[in-house]
Formats: C-alpha cells, structure tokens, sequence
C-alpha cells in the first residue's frame, strides 16, 4: 500500500528530474548568450544572431509534433527521446567547423524545446490539482537555476575554449541527466502502444509549414531592420512568410488531428494568452541576448557603455537576473493559485519594461547593472510560471500536452524574435572599421524595443477574461466553456477551454 510520504516522495522525484531534463533548453540560450560574442567573432554579428535564433525557429516546429506525439505514445518516451536529439545535436555544434554544421547542430538542439511543454503535461497528470500551480512554477524555474550558473559557467567555457566549450558541457549534460529522468519519471504509455491509424494521423508537413513560416517572417524583418524595408531579403520572405501561413490554416482547417488545434488557437482565453506570452518572451530575449554582449565590447573612444569585460567577468555583473528567475518562479506559482495566475503575468511585464528601460540608459555602475537583473530576472521567473498556468487553466485534460506546447511554441517564437530581430537594431548604429562593435544608440533603441514589447504584452493581459481567480491546476476546464464566442467548426472538443 502506498503511504501519503512515499506518494510525496515519488512526486519529489518526478519534479527534480522534470527540472533537470527541461533545464536543457533554457540553459542552452543561458549559455550561448555568452558566447554571442565569440561566435560574432568567428561568424560576424548576423551570423551569431541566426545561431542563436535556429533552435528556437526549429522548436517551433518540432513543440506541435512533441505535443501530439506525447498524447499518442506517451509523454516520458517524448522527453527522453528529444533529449537524445539534443545530445546529438550538442555534439555536432561542439565539433562544428563551418556555419552550415553549426546551424544544422543548432536545428537539432531545437527538438528540447519542446520538453518543458510535455514536462507541463506531466505535472498535470501526476500530482494533485492544489499542488499544479506550484509545482509549475517549479519547474518553470529551472530558468533560475540555468541564470545563476549559466553566466559564470558559460563565461569560464567561453574565456577557455571559446563557443565549442559550451556545446561540449551541454552534451555532457544530457548524457548524466538522461538516466536519471528514465528512472524517475512514471511511464504513461498505453498497453498496446500507439496504432498505425494513430501514427500517420501526426501531422509534419502542418508543422513543417508552421515552423517555415515562422522562419521566414523572422528572417524577413531582421532583414528588413539590417539592410532596409525595401530589401530583397525583407520584400521576398514577407509574402513567403504569408503563403506558408495560407497553406498552414488551409492544411489544419477541419483536419481530425492537426498539428495545431485551430479550435484551441480561436478561443480568445487561448490566443490572448499565447499573444501576450509570445510579445513578453521578446522583450525577455532580447535584454538577454544583448546585455552580456554589452558588456563583453572592448573599450574604445566614443563608446560609453563599453567596458572590455572577459565573458566570465560579465557574469558578476548579470548573475542577479538568474537569481530573480529562480525565486519568481515557485512565487509565480504560490500568486497564481492564491491571487490568479493573469495578475501574476500583469506584475511580471511591468517588472519586465522597467529592468528593459533601465537598460536603454546604459548604465555605467556594477551596482546599478546587478538592480536592475534583479528586477528584471524576478519579472522573468513570474512570466513563465504565470503563463504555464494561464494556459493550464484553459485546455481541457484530454488536450494537455497539445494544449500547453502552444505556450512553448509562443516562447520559442518570441526567444526567435527578440534575439534575431529585435536585438539586430543595434547593427543600424556600427562603430569602427570593421564594424563589431555598435554605438550606444542602437543597444537603447534595442532596450527600448524590449520595453515596449512588454508593455504591449500587459495591454494584452489586462484584457483577458481568465485567469482572474485563483488557478485550479487545471480543473476549472472541467465545468467552464471559454470557447462561446469561438465559431462552431473550430471546437474540436466538447470542452474547449
């Protein structure tokens, strides 16, 4: 018989080695943000912004396929499986000598991205609803832990052995953390296993032209902000980026199982989250990506904000935004289930644009760098547990892994957007010959952008009509239809949201 401590241990079990297994994807950008730098270096300033945006372009598309494939042949296969194509794709980065292997390794890196989506899903399914929201917000700070380790690690790796080191311990990682999250996670797979009629209803190519659309929109603004609005690069990935839209809500338009439910996508508690998740993941990312990069210019005459530091001595002056993370998580978790999880994400933007601002004046004090992280990484750690819950609280059970990959995809496309295309403004302002480094202008417009981003993204909050009680961990989808004012061939469930 099972005693209540051994049902809390075993639950303690499966939260460490869910923390441990999706640390992966947010300590992948903890750590290559770092190494920003070093790979500008080896692949100029637009090359490192592509590096840095592929995986999360490739989750967009591999996030809707882990869902579904989670709901078919189980949710611990889904996990461990996509953290052996991260190792691969980690060893082929570390041994990549050229931009097209590195960008293919990067692609394969991708497929964990989708791992916190699934990781959601598990919570859901094995611990109580009034422990749900906490133990997302436990999970969701595994962005914490990665932020406090990640700068000083990543630095070390970086100052020593340059942009390989990182790819090198990201594998070593995976290969120490599979094992244990193979023994530690319940297995939910279906006697049986899943049907031929069940495996050719995953739909790729509906996720291919998601992802290629995603891709293609991004590439085409970041082009645009480089070289001009009038482009070629800009002027052909817009419609292309449009005709892959078409041809996705065509494809997934009253399809049995799509790779995205458009039924979820047009309820309006659904949308207004992914919208508002997708605006402040950019303003995250983009203060991120650049910060380190900041700090890491050499000095030189004109450049105020340049102060030369070595990668491991920037990560003692942003080290506090990983400490912010680590506790906003878990109280993300305790204000959504005590206060409602859309304040909780109102407190977070705000908290958010006010680090963002601070950064667009370009501080010259350690002191004032480390406050304003502070802040900043607090509101980050509130954002993604506030949003876990959001969307925990409008899909059903019987749609919970489809269901919460949507706010891993919105995550992923708004990383992809703040590193590749808000974060390129700064390349409209080059100093010097050979034009590496950027003036202060472009990094305050970069912040600036940051900070509207995540005032836009509390527009949309306020707006929301859910989220305003205390989150259930799921079980007010049981008794509320949310979906009223979608139209009638969009719900795909009794029960949308």
């Amino acid at each position: 018989m099972t005693t209540r401590a051994d049902s809390r241990l075993r639950q303690l079990g499966i939260l460490v080695a869910l923390v441990l297994l999706t640390e992966t994807a947010p300590l992948e950008l903890s750590l290559v943000y770092p190494a920003a730098h070093s790979l500008a270096q080896s692949f100029g300033s637009a090359g490192a912004d592509a590096v840095t945006g592929a995986a999360s372009l490739a989750a967009v598309v591999c996030i809707p396929l882990l869902g579904r494939i989670a709901d078919v042949v189980g949710k611990k296969r889904v996990l461990l499986g996509s953290g052996a194509v991260f190792a691969v794709g980690s060893l082929l980065c570390a041994t990549a000598g050229s931009l097209l292997l590195l960008m293919l390794g990067r692609i394969l890196q991708g497929a964990v991205g989708g791992a916190l989506a699934v990781a959601y899903a598990v919570v859901r399914d094995t611990f109580p609803r009034h422990r749900v929201p906490v133990a997302l917000g436990v999970v969701s700070s595994g962005v914490g832990i990665s932020g406090i380790a990640a700068p000083f690690l990543g630095g070390a790796l970086v100052d020593r052995y340059g942009y390989h080191g990182v790819f090198w311990f990201l594998l070593a990682l995976s290969v120490l953390v599979l094992p244990l999250a193979a023994v530690a996670l319940p297995d939910d797979r279906r006697p049986g296993g899943a049907t031929a009629t069940e495996r050719r209803r995953l739909d790729v190519p509906g996720a291919l032209l998601l992802g290629l659309a995603a891709a293609a929109l991004v590439a085409g603004i970041s082009a645009g902000v480089r070289s001009g609005w009038t482009a070629p690069g800009f002027l052909a990935a817009l419609p292309t980026a449009l005709l892959l839209a078409v041809g996705f809500w065509r494809r997934e338009r009253g399809r049995p199982d799509p790779a995205i439910d458009l039924g979820l996508l047009a309820a309006p508690a659904v949308w207004g989250t992914l919208l508002a998740a997708v605006l402040t993941t950019a303003g995250i990312s983009t203060v991120t990506y650049l910060l380190t990069q900041m700090l890491q210019t050499p000095r030189q005459a004109g450049l105020g904000y340049a102060f030369g530091l070595t990668a491991l001595a920037a990560a003692g002056w942003t080290f506090t935004q990983g400490l912010g993370s680590l506790v906003g998580g878990p109280s993300g978790g305790l204000l959504a289930r005590r206060r409602g999880p859309r304040g909780t994400a109102a407190t977070a933007q705000i908290l958010i644009a006010i680090g963002a601002l601070g950064f667009a004046t370009l501080p010259g004090q350690r002191g004032v760098v480390l406050l304003l992280d502070l802040v900043f990484g607090l509101g980050t750690g509130l954002a993604y547990a506030a949003f876990a819950n959001l969307i925990t609280e409008a899909v059903p059970d019987e749609r919970a892994a489809t269901g919460t990959a949507l706010i891993a995809v919105a995550n992923q496309l708004g990383a992809a957007t703040g590193a590749s295309t808000l974060a390129s403004v700064r390349t409209l302002y080059p100093v010097g010959p050979n034009g590496k480094a950027f003036a202060g202008t472009g990094y305050q417009l970069a912040f600036t952008l940051a900070a509207a981003a995540a005032l836009l993204a509390l527009l949309s909050t306020l707006r929301m009509r859910h989220g305003r009680a205390p989150a259930t961990g799921g079980a007010a989808t049981r008794r509320t239809d949310y979906s009223a004012t979608a139209p009638a061939e969009c719900r795909t469930t009794k029960e949308m949201i």
